[in-house]
């Protein structure tokens, strides 16, 4: 009988817990990205999403990758089910198809590019705070790529 009730405890617990996680209210119920500027209708475009400007300046491990391959989709990409409240966007055009975002010798990119926000400053230049902003103030962006 105190096994049943150990068990049972624990069930209600977890239950509890996935509730109070799956309403917590910290998801974005309305941003999509819109993209403009890309150069062939052809190549995918990819979205790469950073929470962390340890991640974005070490061009290692960002939050979500979205790559859109479909030309009707590339002004309407849904972001909603992303659950960071400050997120920056880098957007690029993978021309080579070779789902990297290439640069040449001396680090300058190779393909259209942007940034949420759309920073100006040259690709090498651009510090996380630059591009980054809160989901909950924005219903669309637009992210202008660049060569």
């Amino acid at each position: 009988m105190h096994s049943f009730t150990l068990i049972c405890l624990k069930m209600i617990i977890v239950v509890v817990f996935q509730v109070l996680f799956l309403t917590k209210i910290s998801y974005s119920d309305h941003l999509t990205a819109k993209v403009t500027g890309f150069e062939d209708a052809t190549s995918p475009i990819h979205i790469w999403g950073y929470d962390r400007k340890f991640y974005f300046e070490e061009g290692s491990a960002p939050l979500f990758m979205i790559v859109e391959r479909d030309i009707n989709n590339f002004n309407k990409i849904n972001l909603k089910a992303f659950p960071h409240i400050k997120i920056g966007l880098f957007a690029f055009q993978d021309l080579d198809k070779d789902g990297k975002f290439s640069k040449d010798f001396k680090g300058e990119p190779l393909e259209p590019f942007g940034f949420s926000l759309n920073a100006e400053s040259k690709y090498q230049d651009i510090v996380f705070e630059d591009f980054v902003f809160d989901m909950e103030k924005f219903t669309e962006v637009e992210i202008k790529l660049r060569k």
